[in-house]
């Protein structure tokens, strides 16, 4: 209990990837990204994981460094702790002896600087990651880390808390969501001035290793529920939009981009279908939707911004428009505290 408040304090812990602000950070990213045992998956020592996240780094910081560079360098962790402000603000209404906290996976602050800051003797503690799906490459992992940083400091890892994730499937933010599609989808559909052959609505989700999904991970799953929970909002949506008169022009389609290595990742890849409709659909108009993202970052910023508008370009597209995440707006952080909320906060305040 905080003292003479009668008030217990509560602690939430916000879990998010993080990236590299600066050319200094790319290869310490990279390096902590590829040694994390649910990124490169299997029984490997761990004296050659060291040596093979070194070897991955090296060969990789030069290129990534380049795409950071071009867009100014990762702005996520920025965003990230602007929602962790906005989240607190909306909390301390609730329970005054409030604190929401930012760890990231791979970038400053990490869990092992929290942790010792952190009671939980005499605070309740909620985890909620920043990951609207459930996945052991990001979800997971940024539990465990904290778990493995509790560990450290306390001697163990058993300590109370509400863990929170895979909250795709909310109401608000299935609308927040929808309400950026819909924006998207009215920009395309009155570009100027005058329809398209069509429009390909293209989701894309950051993609994972085949065998990873094949092994129970269920990440993909829960990507195609959040894509057909939007794609049905959409097209109810078209039905009454200029009396309906677009909704045959309106595709669907989901996508997987962001794939590395020499393994077979999920499928269909972005690269493929938008090559692939852009053949079909000469001159047609492609709104790419970053399904899987919560902010901006380098898979939206350069990957979608640069590679793939290129890519459609060349392919015949007519124009090329995204969708923009949540990021920033204050409807996200309003759905986190009722997602909270749901799980219990400010019962016991």
């Amino acid at each position: 209990m905080d003292q003479g408040t009668g008030s217990s304090r509560t602690e939430v812990i916000v879990c998010h990837f993080g990236g590299p602000t600066q050319s200094s950070e790319v290869y310490p990213f990279l390096l902590k990204l590829f040694e994390d045992p649910f990124i490169i998956r299997g029984r490997i020592p761990a004296f050659f994981r060291r040596w093979l996240a070194q070897r991955i780094a090296r060969k990789r910081a030069p290129k990534s460094d380049h795409e950071y560079a071009k867009i100014g360098y990762s702005p996520i962790n920025r965003c990230t702790q602007i929602q962790a402000d906005q989240l607190e603000s909306l909390l301390l209404k609730i329970n005054p002896h409030t604190k929401v906290h930012v760890v990231n996976r791979y970038t400053k602050p990490f869990a092992s600087e929290l942790v010792p800051r952190l009671n939980p003797k005499t605070s309740k503690i909620y985890v909620l990651t920043l990951y609207p799906h459930l996945c052991h490459s990001t979800t997971v992992s940024s539990l465990r880390d904290l778990d493995l940083a509790f560990e450290a400091h306390h001697g163990h890892r058993d300590f109370p808390s509400t863990r929170v994730f895979s909250w795709w499937h909310h109401p608000g933010y299935l609308n927040l969501t929808f309400d950026y599609l819909k924006e998207g989808l009215i920009a395309q559909l009155s570009k100027n001035g005058s329809p398209t052959p069509s429009v390909e609505v293209v989701f894309s989700a950051h993609g994972i290793p085949q065998p990873y999904h094949q092994r129970g991970d269920p990440y993909v799953t829960e990507i195609q529920g959040h894509f057909q929970a939007l794609q049905s909002m959409a097209e109810n949506w078209l039905n009454t939009y200029e009396g309906g008169r677009d909704k045959s022009r309106v595709h669907f389609h989901l996508s997987f981009q962001s794939k590395v290595g020499p393994v077979e990742w999920v499928k269909p890849y972005t690269e493929e279908t938008i090559k692939a409709l852009g053949a079909q659909h000469p001159k047609a108009g492609i709104l790419m939707v970053p399904i899987s993202f919560t902010s901006d970052h380098i898979e939206t910023l350069y990957e979608m911004d640069h590679t793939y508008k290129n890519l459609a370009l060349e392919s015949g597209f007519s124009h090329y428009s995204r969708v923009r995440p949540a990021g920033e707006d204050p409807r996200l952080a309003a759905c986190l505290r009722d997602i909270l909320v749901n799980h219990g906060f400010g019962l016991n305040k």
